[in-house]
């Protein structure tokens, strides 16, 4: 989910940026070290949005640079555990589907996918279910629900986050409107 939040942080002018407003040369301080920076209880920093309130400056000794106390906006998305998400599948390999959402890759299981038995077309690149012939593929965008959450803060390439889409509701969005379109033609027949 995504959060606009107020955080504190430090940032650190260098000698060679002292030249510059002190407002701009604080918000590339706050970019350069907070954003992409994942956290186990905020999520991941997404975007600065700007600082509120700078502190006095403050010099180190044998430190050339200026060091800040700052209260700041930043933009942060953090998965929670049952949220349902919506994202495109970015790659298809034998073992499920990996979606984009927000700044992470999930996992969706072929066992998470439908209720059905989901093999692997390897030709195209696709996952594909026995009965009712429902595919899916890279670039499809669908609706899942968050199952498992794994945020590394030292390496966050390795973050996990796993999904399900077996529940109602939940799937490839052209096969969420096409169930919807079946029942809302099974009322109208119905009257």
């Amino acid at each position: 989910m995504y959060k606009k939040m107020k955080l504190k942080g430090v940032a650190r002018i260098e000698p060679s940026h002292l030249g510059d407003p002190l407002e701009a040369a604080v918000d590339r301080s706050l970019r350069d070290k907070y954003e992409a920076v994942v956290d186990k209880s905020l999520g991941t920093i997404v975007a600065v949005l700007g600082s509120d309130n700078i502190g006095e400056g403050h010099i180190l000794a044998g430190d050339g640079s200026i060091y800040y106390e700052v209260d700041f906006e930043a933009l942060v998305f953090k998965p929670e555990m049952q949220e349902i998400v919506e994202g495109e599948v970015v790659e298809i390999v034998k073992f499920g589907a990996f979606l984009s959402i927000g700044p992470f890759d999930g996992l969706l299981h072929v066992s998470q996918i439908t209720n059905e038995y989901i093999s692997y077309d390897e030709k195209n690149a696709r996952l594909v279910s026995k009965e009712s012939s429902k595919s899916l593929g890279e670039g499809d965008r669908v609706r899942a629900r968050i199952i498992a959450v794994s945020l590394n803060e030292k390496e966050p390439r390795e973050s996990k986050i796993g999904l399900t889409m077996r529940q109602t509701g939940l799937g490839r969005l052209e096969w969420l409107e096409a169930d919807t379109a079946e029942k809302e033609d099974e009322k109208a027949e119905a009257k």
